[in-house]
């Protein structure tokens, strides 16, 4: 084999697996080591008065194929960035837990730009995160 030949064939080589890594990639395909894609979904929230508490929810998939994602941590927030509480998902991928109910402005906030629920990802899984929106429940 000559030189330019031999040549010719590496670059050949080289052309193909860069354009399968791209056509991987643009499958949403991922190589050994990179994390899956996630997909979270913010349930409807539901704020009550008395006492002052949200309770949030969220459901953690894997993107691709949709399965739920168990033991996985789930952190709620408010727009801004406040704290609202933490949750694990179970087995069907759910996570949930209550907060407080800042009185005052801060709630007013929260009952109109709703809240955030985020997976920060992990070295299996790629972050991912939705908005909910919070409903008011008043119950004596």
């Amino acid at each position: 084999m000559s030189v330019r030949s031999w040549f010719g064939a590496a670059i050949l080589a080289t052309t193909t697996v860069l354009s399968c890594a791209q056509a991987a990639s643009a499958h949403g395909e991922h190589g050994p080591g990179e994390p899956h894609a996630t997909r979270i979904s913010a349930a409807n929230a539901g704020a009550n008065v008395f006492p002052p508490s949200v309770g949030v929810r969220a459901f953690l998939n894997d993107a691709e194929t949709g399965k739920p994602l168990a033991g996985k941590h789930i952190d709620f927030t408010t727009p801004d960035g406040s704290d609202i509480c933490r949750g694990v998902t179970n087995a069907e991928g759910e996570a949930a837990c209550t907060g407080p109910l800042r009185l005052g402005t801060a709630s007013v906030g929260t009952l109109t730009n709703g809240y955030v629920a985020t997976f920060r990802g992990d070295e299996h899984y790629g972050s991912s995160y939705s908005f909910g929106t919070v409903g008011v429940l008043v119950r004596p």
